[in-house]
């Protein structure tokens, strides 16, 4: 993708550049996010802006991470992205409203919402 740009590595990319989508400037903060291979990695939406094969490309490195014995703590409203995760903490208003693990969330909140809709 970035050897396809007008400038290669050059190309000066921004927010009002046009040269990236939303997407793909989230694949690229990814990856930088990931170079040097850092410990803790901290990703705050990381897929907000990620279509389908942005997202198998976000769960694939997360997993990756994990394998490498790396920590990742992921924020995300979007439920895709929790494929990847071990263990769910739900916030609300700043607070602990819920934790445990993945599956054990999953079936938590899957029946409240099922429950609610009766």
């Amino acid at each position: 993708m970035i050897l396809r740009l007008p400038e290669g590595y050059d190309t000066r990319i921004g927010i009002t550049s046009g040269a990236l989508s939303a997407g793909q400037r989230q694949r690229v903060a990814l990856a930088r996010a990931v170079y040097g291979d850092p410990r803790l990695l901290v990703l705050d939406e990381p897929n907000s802006n990620l279509d389908e094969a942005g997202e198998e490309a976000l769960v694939a490195t997360v997993e990756r991470m994990k394998a490498e014995g790396r920590t990742v703590v992921l924020i995300a409203h979007r439920p895709n992205v929790l494929a990847c995760v071990d263990e769910v903490l739900v916030l609300r208003g700043g607070q602990t409203a819920a934790s445990g693990s993945r599956q054990e969330m999953l079936n938590r909140f899957t029946r409240a919402a099922v429950e609610h809709q009766r």
